[in-house]
């Protein structure tokens, strides 16, 4: 496959976009490759049917916010549970038209929860995405068996898309922020379920990469042991390309590569990073977004509709590139 069609590798980006805090850069900013990579997935206002989004517990102004937008740009129709008249009083504080938006009154978060999983495994609704409300609540009504949004040997995973200042395309990164310490089993599903958001972004066959301190394998690094037991699972996949053990730097940089003697079609050139446990991913993460003020847009991946789980410190636009990212895949 051509490097034309790596993840955002050909869209432009204007510097202007890239300056500031996170926080006040335009959600539809012209230039950036997230917005657009995910703008070029989306129906958009003229599809025939509008993808649906159940939140349960949306009395909170940034999801209000985040909301507004969506319905402003014609992205989806939403399904809000929670008390009704908070709801409404957060909207006309903010000035956010709810347009079409179904209200179902609810004062329990956890029946809130319950409600929303429930219009996605009766396909009422494309998308969970998180309120007020607490995440174990909102996780336990997602994997609820009697449910089936979780299928058997599922896992739920988040699975983070990128955009590094500077850096040649966007990648995807698993897991930072539910699935702990992995052994090599779960690591396949963190494989599974990245490989189907990159394929849902255009990636038709993404290199996937398993990131570990070193590239020789060895019982004292585990991390290595399972990169190479998922990898010999995963070859003749031809859904994607993967290998591994490899150090970061490996896995990003064609110069590394070459200086460690490394020949590979995944060395250099990654699309999805593995990360051996969610200390290093969620670091890794984090430096991301705090240093290097990547733009980041998570979804929780594995379920049978895409769950956009952000964090309460996250940003509206933050929230709402998450929300488009969950849209994109559920498209």
């Amino acid at each position: 496959m051509s490097e034309e069609t790596r993840i955002g590798a050909r869209a432009s980006r204007s510097p202007s976009a890239r300056h500031g805090p996170a926080s006040s850069r335009d959600p539809r900013a012209t230039g950036s490759r997230l917005a657009a990579l995910l703008d070029a997935r989306l129906p958009g206002p003229a599809a025939d049917r509008l993808p649906a989004v159940a939140i349960p517990m949306a009395q909170n102004p940034e999801i209000i916010g985040c909301i507004g937008e969506a319905i402003a740009g014609g992205l989806a129709r939403f399904v809000l549970i929670g008390p009704v008249d908070e709801i409404r009083r957060t909207a006309d504080a903010a000035g956010v038209s709810l347009g079409d938006a179904e209200l179902e009154h609810e004062t329990d978060p956890m029946v809130a929860c319950a409600r929303a999983a429930r219009l996605a495994s009766e396909r009422g609704v494309d998308v969970l995405m998180k309120g007020l409300v607490q995440t174990s609540d909102f996780v336990r009504a997602i994997i609820a068996r009697e449910l089936g949004l979780v299928g058997p040997g599922g896992l739920l995973s988040h699975v983070a898309l990128c955009d590094v200042d500077g850096f040649d395309r966007l990648f995807l990164l698993t897991d930072a922020a539910i699935t702990t310490n992995p052994d090599a089993a779960a690591k396949r599903r963190l494989v599974e379920n990245a490989v189907g958001c990159a394929r849902a972004l255009g990636l038709e066959r993404p290199r996937v990469a398993m990131v570990a301190p070193v590239e020789r394998v060895s019982a004292k690094v585990p991390s290595t042991v399972d990169a190479e037991e998922v990898v010999r699972a995963c070859r003749g996949d031809d859904r994607l390309e993967i290998d591994g053990p490899f150090g970061l730097d490996v896995a990003i940089s064609p110069e590394a590569a070459a200086i460690k003697g490394i020949d590979s079609p995944v060395a250099g050139r990654a699309d999805i990073l593995v990360l051996p446990n969610l200390d290093a991913a969620n670091v890794l993460y984090k430096s991301l977004t705090g240093f290097a003020r990547a733009d980041v847009a998570g979804i929780v991946a594995g379920a049978t509709v895409p769950v956009v789980l952000t964090s309460r410190a996250d940003s509206e636009r933050s929230k709402l590139d998450s929300l488009r990212f969950a849209l994109a895949v559920a498209g």
